[in-house]
């Protein structure tokens, strides 16, 4: 009957990758059946929400009908098996153009899959489509001249941050269950947190970004977007790994990332830095939540320790004294050739990288070194740092568009999130409340290099003690809210 069969579509949109999947190892729910439910969603969303750049109906539905003959075949691949997932464009598909979200690269089709496209495939993911974003990745704000702009599903009004706009706003208004996204500034975890959903940038070198358009080769991170920390901890096992073609990747053995999920917060030690992440700078509505969320979690068996960073205000104009230069080298040629394709805001972000001296990008990796060192001592007692993720309300898309008489905002997005990718520590984003105007505020939860397991350990425990993850946008009209 056509009413089962929405309500049935209803209630598979927000499920976990987690909960999916035990439906899919036990039989009760068919791939064909979740992966239509999903295209179904995006067909519905967005033309408004305009996440994707491009969805491969045929192409989906094809793998999912074969995802389901050879798990009923006893060829069950594990947890993302039949699962649909969503790629940043900036990942290669083969025979699927990788435009950056770019008129630059409008022709460009991918000979080969990246490697973590490849792990997916593995693993039985069937990929839906390529996801917009800020234009090269190179924005914080999450708004393309080029593409359109992807709308918050929470307010259609407001941004989703960048520059993995399109992957978040793809997963918080349901249209699928996780996707990848990168992160060299914070281009995970600010859309994470703006749009309420869970987003890990991993240790760097952890995940390879082979095959994966370069913005600062020194700082970008390939990672997981999802609804919950469970599920990142899902992708991370089949992306996680030593890839010999990429130089940064790193060797260090690959743990089961879900093993520790359950352990709880007691014994755990979370430094808190008030300096910076709490001082002037962040909006005292932000604050006060993810404080009352670090107080849940002390009330929960953490050791709640304040640290003393006067610091790592530093971290932000060092991570953008090495972005901007790397980015000019990535472009130099490119852009010799066809600026006049490029949108002008980031043109002049990549011509402003012509500036900066060999010397000043040796002073900053020096800076980087010192920086790192910091971080490393200071965070010697503590298992992780709890901090917000973004100091500042979501702003509207009004509010961030560039116009020749007004500065647009958003650039104080990255203050926070831009501190780690300098360190390449790993650093995770999860929802932990609403503001007065009913907009998600995002946790930021870092820890030590190779450490996922703890801070995705900590951002589960959490998730126990609340119910902020399960919330469905209240801008997505029914039936299609839980």
């Amino acid at each position: 009957m056509p009413g089962e069969d929405q309500r049935v579509k209803s209630d598979l949109i927000y499920r976990s990758v987690a909960e999916l999947a035990a439906g899919i190892q036990s039989g009760e729910l068919s791939p064909v059946d979740l992966v239509a439910a999903s295209l179904d969603r995006i067909s519905q969303l967005d033309g408004d929400l305009n996440a994707f750049l491009e969805v491969w109906d045929d192409t989906a539905r094809e793998n999912a009908l074969e995802a389901e003959k050879a798990i009923s075949s006893g060829g069950y691949l594990g947890p993302l098996h039949g699962i649909p997932i969503g790629l940043k464009d900036l990942i290669d598909v083969a025979g699927k153009k990788t435009t950056g979200g770019s008129k630059v690269l409008a022709n460009n089709v991918a000979g080969t899959d990246a490697t973590v496209v490849q792990k997916l495939r593995s693993a039985g993911a069937i990929l839906v489509g390529k996801l917009n974003l800020v234009e090269f990745a190179f924005g914080t704000t999450g708004l393309n001249s080029h593409t359109g702009d992807v709308k918050n599903p929470w307010d259609r009004t407001r941004i989703t941050a960048g520059s993995s706009s399109g992957s978040a706003a793809a997963v918080a208004s349901g249209m699928i269950p996780a996707a990848l996204g990168t992160d060299t500034g914070g281009s995970i975890r600010m859309p994470a947190a703006l749009c309420g959903i869970a987003g890990l940038k991993p240790t760097y070198g952890r995940v390879s970004r082979v095959g994966v358009l370069d913005l600062s080769w020194s700082m970008d991170h390939v990672g997981p977007m999802t609804r919950t920390t469970a599920d990142c901890a899902l992708m991370m096992n089949v992306l996680a790994g030593h890839d010999p073609r990429d130089t940064a990747s790193s060797t260090e053995p690959v743990p089961d990332f879900t093993a520790g999920l359950s352990g709880g917060l007691k014994n755990l030690s979370i430094g808190v830095p008030k300096d910076y992440f709490f001082g002037d700078l962040v909006d005292p509505e932000v604050a006060s939540i993810v404080l009352s969320s670090v107080e849940k979690m002390a009330n929960a068996g953490a050791e709640i320790v304040e640290l003393a960073m006067p610091w790592v205000h530093k971290g932000r104009s060092i991570n953008l004294g090495v972005i901007m230069p790397e980015a000019t080298a990535v472009h130099e040629r490119m852009l010799s050739d066809r600026a006049d394709s490029y949108t002008p805001a980031v043109r002049s972000r990549i011509q402003a990288g012509f500036n900066i001296s060999a010397v000043d990008y040796v002073r900053a990796q020096r800076a980087r070194e010192w920086f790192n060192h910091q971080m490393a001592e200071s965070m010697a007692r503590v298992d992780v740092l709890v901090t917000p993720t973004v100091p500042i309300q979501t702003p509207t898309i009004a509010d961030c568009t560039p116009s020749p008489d007004r500065a647009a905002a958003g650039s104080e997005l990255a203050i926070f999130t831009g501190v780690f990718d300098v360190t390449g520590q790993p650093s995770h984003s999860i929802p932990c409340g609403f503001t007065s105007q009913g907009l998600p505020v995002g946790m930021m939860i870092t820890g030590h290099p190779f450490d996922e397991a703890t801070v995705l350990q900590v951002g589960s425990a959490y998730e126990k003690l609340t119910d902020w993850h399960q919330r469905p946008p209240s801008d997505i009209p029914p039936p299609y809210r839980l």
